[in-house]
């Protein structure tokens, strides 16, 4: 995926890289929002997919990622700040109706503070692998600690230990010395290697510590995969901005933020479709029931697949979104 990219500096005076395609032959903008530890990238097969149907396309670089911004100031990594940041692109393109809004990971996030803060934007909504989280339920440590305690009783395994991690001291060095071993782990669909070393706690630390290195999945070419190392090499940044997004969920600083926003607006109006997956930490959340009390229009779609199932699973993904 090659496609030239456009930059905007925010109120808050960061720079966002993202691409831009115009819409030909449709009124819907289809806003891409990425998640850990990704980019805009993450996109190349569903961009050119509805490039090709005539849609208009917004795929940034979210904070801390690519080549937007990457402040390591974890502060400023509200669900308020970032989804201001996204609103001030859009509008700067003019773009403020008709969007179609589509995440994965943390991108998911981003969209449900957007829904929050600013529905009159969206007509539709769809989420990837993680569901709509609705103010007020973030991942702060008590939480963590908490499902953890009560996905271990129920299943066996823990799910959040690679996200205490990183908030230890060290991880960010750790991360950025054994770049190819943190990514092949990120990218693995095989659930007992993500049960052993990002579920349980200690981990994530042992694996790379050790250096390991997972096997690579088929759908990623090794192309792909030399993409991804030079995203997050540490000459490029390394990961220590990206890990601010945990960093910032865990020491509950949207609390505050999340507060304000009308109860009203924790309600999803639009159509929302859910796009499950097999993944063992998505499975355990449970997406779709958590989202049926705040999506009275959800649909589901259930994909036997791991995380990144818009890679893994792309034309089943892009026929899915595409559906009217």
């Amino acid at each position: 995926m090659d496609y030239p990219t456009s930059t905007f500096i925010t109120s808050r005076s960061f720079t966002y890289s993202y691409i831009h395609i115009r819409p030909t032959t449709q009124t819907t903008y289809i806003l891409f929002l990425h998640g850990f530890p990704s980019s805009s990238y993450d996109w190349r097969h569903q961009i050119p997919y509805f490039e090709k149907k005539g849609y208009g396309i917004i795929a940034p670089d979210l904070l801390g990622y690519g080549g937007s911004s990457k402040p390591l100031d974890m502060g400023v990594y509200t669900g308020k700040g970032m989804a201001g940041d996204v609103y001030e692109l859009l509008k700067s393109e003019s773009i403020v109706e008709g969007v179609f809004g589509v995440a994965h990971d943390w991108g998911s996030f981003i969209l449900s503070r957007l829904a929050n803060y600013h529905p009159e934007i969206f007509t539709k909504l769809a989420f990837l692998d993680v569901g709509y989280v609705s103010p007020g339920h973030g991942l702060t440590e008590e939480m963590v600690t908490f499902v953890d305690k009560s996905v271990k009783e129920a299943m066996g395994f823990e799910v959040f230990g690679y996200f205490l991690f990183f908030n230890e001291e060290g991880a960010t060095e750790l991360l950025d010395e054994n770049v190819e071993s943190a990514q092949s782990l990120f990218h693995s669909t095989d659930a007992e290697l993500g049960k052993t070393y990002m579920g349980a706690r200690g981990g994530f630390r042992k694996w790379l510590g050790e250096g390991k290195v997972a096997e690579r999945e088929e759908w990623l070419s090794s192309e792909e995969i030399e993409h991804d190392l030079k995203l997050f090499s540490p000459d490029n940044g390394g990961y220590g901005a990206a890990i601010n997004w945990y960093r910032a969920q865990l020491q509950n600083i949207n609390a505050a933020d999340e507060k304000e926003i009308p109860e009203g607006n924790y309600i999803l109006q639009q159509p929302t479709l859910l796009i499950t997956t097999t993944n063992f930490i998505s499975a355990s959340a449970d997406f779709e029931n958590q989202m049926k009390p705040y999506a009275p229009k959800l649909e589901v779609a259930k994909l036997e697949s791991g995380h990144w199932v818009m890679l893994e699973r792309k034309d089943e993904v892009n026929e899915i979104l595409g559906q009217e």
